[in-house]
């Protein structure tokens, strides 16, 4: 074994010590033999601890033999508070929506690619600040993805409202926003994010809300995200927790001209009066393996505002959704009936359905996991138009960051129905307005990797 010089020294400290003693102390040599002994094998525990220290720090900053590790740079440190996030999803999706059955290369069918930012500051003991900037990655094309809201905000180079300072252009087109936390009066937040009836909805989905969700037929009656809002959140207490959500909508600060398709004119970046305005609430309860909640959502509906409708169509929907886990497997149910009125116009109810699935994953030995739902829209317009949809699939973890999965969906319509599935977490699959002929039944199947960072 190469001795430490820190290991020499010293020993050769303690032996020139002992060669200096004299005949009339020859009586302690013992005891000053047995102390050099002592301190010999400390030191080498201590060789041994640095050597072992050496050994990991060479394994944790791998270089060329000999060579020490080099310094973190400065510049790369991330600040206190700060966190950079994301999932990286893509796969083959072999589809079917009428037109004959095509591969294509897609991101996020297995969840939504994303790429986020998230910060927080303690002040005190029980207040908090924090933000989030999200965006929406598509790594097939890498351009940004967009995402549904409730007021006009149709994609690259159209204003989203008529504020001064946006361009349009949703760069954070995920959930951006700003905030203050206390686990005494709750959680208090401004920007655009998730209303409170997703929330419990994303929830009770096995496949949350990617892969063969069914959640293209509970979006057709609802909405998952409030631009221009304020969020509550409650404490949770025994279990029980409230969220509110309000959108002040298009905030254009004018009266529409009704009949004329945009808002005012000459104005296309300005929506129809109180476009998007609306609130959202749900009341959730959690205890060990039970999950229940259930949500309300009024707003009105982004477009056009045409004669004889004297405003815009007003959604109201409300929900249920719940979970239990048996462990052995996880079970997940959901229920929403939503509804579209427009005042003025002929028929005044546009859309009346309900949505229900039930669903299971059940995990198989450590890095296997199995999926299936089944739900049903039913159609309570005299149109009829009903639809059932099937959703299984299979994901393999190579670890607890990465995973492989094959999904498989369809989706049943009826009487000239031309509902569609999502195909992943960014509801990629043709619906009535590119194509899908009525009737059809489209279909996709889903291969990809997913990596959560």
């Amino acid at each position: 074994m190469q001795r430490h010089p820190l290991y020499l020294s010293l020993l050769a400290g303690f032996g020139s010590l002992a060669l200096s003693i004299s005949p009339a102390q020859a009586a302690d040599q013992d005891d000053l033999r047995a102390e050099i002994n002592a301190q010999r094998v400390r030191l080498e525990a201590l060789e041994k601890k640095l050597e072992s220290a050496a050994a990991q720090t060479a394994k944790a900053a791998p270089g060329k033999a000999g060579e020490a590790a080099p310094a973190a740079a400065k510049g790369l440190r991330m600040p206190d508070g700060l966190s950079i996030y994301g999932i990286a999803d893509a796969g083959v999706e072999i589809g079917d929506y009428g037109q004959g059955s095509k591969a294509r290369v897609q991101s996020g069918l297995g969840a939504a690619s994303r790429l986020g930012f998230k910060g927080e500051r303690s002040f005190g003991d029980d207040l908090s600040a924090y933000f989030q900037l999200e965006t929406g990655i598509s790594l097939d094309n890498g351009q940004n993805t967009g995402h549904s809201s409730n007021i006009s905000n149709p994609g690259a180079g159209t204003a989203s409202s008529a504020a001064p300072n946006t361009t349009g252009v949703a760069v954070f087109s995920r959930n951006t926003f700003v905030g203050l936390k206390s686990e005494k009066f709750g959680d208090l937040r401004f920007g655009r994010d998730y209303v409170p009836i997703y929330s419990i909805t994303s929830i009770a989905d096995p496949f949350s809300i990617g892969g063969a969700t069914p959640f293209r037929l509970w979006s057709g009656a609802a909405a998952s995200r409030f631009d221009n809002g304020v969020y509550y959140a409650s404490p949770v207490l025994g279990g029980l927790q409230g969220k509110l959500a309000y959108s002040s909508g298009m905030e254009n600060n004018s009266q529409s001209d009704i009949g004329v398709s945009g808002g005012a004119p000459a104005n296309s970046a300005t929506g129809p009066q109180n476009e998007g305005k609306g609130y959202s609430a749900s009341l959730s309860y959690r205890n060990g393996p039970l999950f229940l909640g259930t949500g309300y959502l009024s707003f009105r509906r982004a477009g056009s505002v045409s004669a004889p409708a004297t405003s815009n169509v007003q959604r109201n929907a409300w929900n249920l959704a719940g979970t239990y886990d048996l462990g052995s497997a996880k079970v997940y149910g959901q229920y929403l009936r939503g509804k579209d009125t427009q005042s003025g116009a002929t028929p005044e109810t546009s859309l009346d359905r309900s949505v229900w699935w039930l669903g299971v994953s059940v995990p198989l030995a450590s890095r296997h996991t199995v999926r299936a739902v089944y739900g049903r829209l039913d159609d309570r317009l005299n149109s009829n138009r009903d639809s059932a949809h099937i959703g299984i699939g299979y994901e393999y973890a190579l670890d607890k960051q990465t995973d492989l999965y094959t999904y498989y969906a369809r989706v049943s319509n009826q009487n000239g129905g031309q509902n569609s599935l999502c195909a992943g977490g960014t509801c990629q699959g043709y619906d009535k307005d590119s194509g899908l002929p009525p009737n059809f039944s489209p279909s996709s199947l889903m291969l990809g990797a997913r990596y959560r960072f």
